[in-house]
């Protein structure tokens, strides 16, 4: 059984308003209380210095109130008064006599040793018992009072803090797709900046889904193609022994799955790698070498116009992937074995020779007519520079194809 926070947060206010009502009706009937007992008190000294006065001056110890009696130095106490002076001793200068009679009593020290003692019969000067009635009406109608606006005031505070945890979760709960536009992203506080958590990590969550999504869509769609090839070939060569051209077509499709393979992980983690800043000639040189036969690179001719201290901040991998399906594509389907590459701190540029241009080279599954050109199959080229958020323009002037990735200014420096 689950419980609203609203209703949690009213309980508590509530209970926090009721305890500091009696809590405070507590405290003034002790006020209340003590200060009678005090105004008593200061009553029977200013009695007290009155009696030493008149004996100083040798006049009888006689009380200026009626319900006060003095009894001086050469004067037994009666038994009454004496019991009373005895509980009195015991550290209670109050007591209570026969017939509920409330007697405050006080010891005059008066010249050569001399003592006296006064007896104030305060139960006619009580005013606490007589009001004690009204005044719990009174407290109690004040108390009541005051719990009614306590729980006006706990109402609205109560909405006011939760509302924008309950809009939150019910926007979790039924409509999570609405939360990057709820205004609670831009509150400046612990809600706001658990709304901005929650946002986070739902866009987080939704971009895996999207791109797991994408992941078994592409591989799919890029590799039922070429692993139908080679299973062909596989096929064929149980009857009799592949042909050259048929070999060379095989290890195409080979070379083709890796890369591709390649691309797609490097695709589906590319939101999960930090970006790192990285020499991008180093990075070409190196992966030339590295996918490149000695007999390939004597055979095309690399052109590399990289400045030797241009860096960028991407994701490595996916750079490498992308010079490696670039590379692939110019081996493969270039017109004369040349590849310029050069780079800025604004773009990054690839161009060769080429006789024709398909009508869209950067869709799926687009193959020229003589499969000729940088621009054939350069559908994942364009996701990566995606994945990148880096811009990707491409262009077909006098045989020449070129293709340009924009990165960001903060991205090459």
């Amino acid at each position: 059984m689950t419980y609203s926070i609203q209703r949690k947060v009213l309980i508590l206010l509530v209970s926090f308003a009721f305890l500091l009502s009696a809590m405070f009706s507590g405290i003034a009937f002790l006020v209340s209380f003590a200060t009678e007992d005090q105004m008593i008190e200061n009553v029977l000294t200013q009695e007290a210095q009155y009696l030493r006065t008149r004996y100083q001056d040798g006049h009888p110890l006689t009380s200026r109130f009626a319900n006060i009696v003095v009894f001086a130095p050469d004067v037994a106490l009666p038994d009454e008064y004496q019991t009373l002076l005895d509980a009195a001793s015991m550290g209670d200068p109050e007591v209570t006599g026969e017939g509920e009679q409330h007697w405050h009593i006080k010891t005059v020290e008066l010249a050569n040793n001399q003592r006296a003692y006064l007896f104030l019969n305060a139960t006619a000067w009580l005013a606490m018992p007589s009001l004690q009635e009204n005044m719990t009406i009174l407290l109690s109608v004040l108390i009541a009072i005051s719990l009614l606006i306590a729980l006006a005031f706990a109402y609205l505070l109560t909405r006011k803090i939760t509302s924008p945890l309950v809009h939150l979760a019910g926007l979790l709960s039924t409509q999570p797709h609405l939360i990057a536009t709820s205004a609670v992203l831009k509150r400046q506080d612990e809600i706001g900046l658990l709304a901005r958590e929650f946002e986070h990590a739902l866009s987080a969550l939704q971009n895996s889904l999207l791109r797991e999504s994408d992941f078994t869509r592409d591989v799919g769609h890029e590799l039922r193609t070429p692993l139908a090839v080679i299973k062909n070939y596989l096929t064929l060569q149980r009857g009799r022994t592949l042909q050259p051209g048929e070999l060379a077509e095989l290890t195409t499709q080979v070379n083709y799955v890796t890369n591709c393979v390649d691309s797609l992980i490097a695709l589906a983690r590319a939101e999960d790698v930090e970006k790192h800043t990285f020499s991008l000639r180093h990075t070409i040189e190196e992966t030339l070498m590295s996918a490149l036969s000695p007999e390939q690179l004597d055979a095309f001719e690399f052109i590399i116009n990289v400045p030797y201290d241009l860096k960028i901040t991407a994701h490595k991998a996916l750079c490498i992937v992308l010079i490696r399906n670039l590379l692939g594509n110019a081996l493969n389907h270039a017109k004369t074995p040349q590849l310029v590459i050069e780079a800025t701190q604004h773009y990054w540029r690839f161009s060769n020779d080429a006789s024709h241009m398909p009508k869209s080279p950067m869709s799926r599954h687009t193959k020229g007519e003589s499969s000729a050109g940088i621009g054939q199959g350069l559908y994942l080229v364009n996701r990566i520079a995606s994945a990148q958020h880096w811009q990707c323009d491409y262009t077909f002037v006098d045989n020449k194809f070129t293709l340009t990735f924009y990165w960001p200014s903060s991205s090459g420096e």
